[in-house]
């Protein structure tokens, strides 16, 4: 089989509607991929409709007996691929008219980005609430990009290694990958023109109450901080 030039790595577990739509829309969206789709344990009905799905279009499918969390399945997929190009995306995100293009474009562009982002219509995220009228991409140095749908140069997974598993199932695993690619000479790239519908950590809340998940973004945040030596007011201890 010849390679593809985009592999897009989705982990998911039941919530087979919004995974469906997902997948509809990269098929509607996109060239020149490969779906690598991690089920991390669905029931086999919500399975099944998916792969429904998932057989009309490229694809590798990897399935989990248990959920393993989105960390442990993104990396399953990771080590899957092959591409040049490597797409994190959630399964309650749409893919849109020219999106692979856009992210594309600035790690072509700027031989220092290696991972870019969109815009979302999630508005309590930052990449929400930026403005929505801007052309093209600016470069970050510092900061992160939220990993609900972010391309990333396999050069960077080659140099910096995978998501780290002592997150957890997931939160603050985006961060810890962004602050580790920056550390090794990346740049970032917010895409100013292309949105991204996500339908903000759906499978969370199927699983998890509002307390926890507070919980488990608090135990994250202090994680992250331990790990890379930050006090909280943001100057390095």
């Amino acid at each position: 089989m010849n390679r593809k030039l985009f592999d897009i790595i989705i982990p998911s577990w039941n919530m087979s509607e919004y995974a469906i739509n997902c997948l509809l829309s990269i098929k509607a969206n996109s060239f020149n991929y490969r779906v690598i789709f991690v089920d991390n344990g669905s029931e086999e009905n919500e399975f099944e409709r998916v792969n429904e799905v998932l057989q009309k279009m490229p694809h590798l499918l990897i399935r989990n007996e248990t959920n393993l969390g989105f960390i442990k399945a993104t990396n399953a997929g990771i080590k899957a691929s092959d591409a040049p190009f490597i797409i994190l995306m959630n399964n309650d995100t749409e893919a849109v008219c020219m999106w692979l293009q856009k992210l594309m474009n600035p790690l072509l562009k700027v031989k220092e980005i290696g991972l870019s982002g969109p815009l979302t219509t999630t508005v309590n995220s930052w990449q929400g609430r930026f403005p929505k009228d801007r052309r093209g991409f600016i470069i970050r140095d510092k900061g992160m990009l939220a990993f609900f749908c972010t391309m990333i140069k396999r050069e960077v997974f080659e140099k910096v290694g995978l998501l780290d598993e002592a997150f957890g199932v997931g939160f603050g695993d985006d961060d810890d990958y962004c602050r580790r690619s920056i550390n090794a000479g990346y740049r970032l790239a917010l895409v100013q023109d292309l949105i991204i519908p996500h339908h903000h950590r759906s499978t969370f809340k199927s699983l998890y109450s509002v307390e926890t998940i507070k919980e488990m973004q608090t135990n994250a945040i202090d994680k992250f901080y331990r790990k890379h030596q930050i006090i909280k007011n943001g100057r390095n201890c």
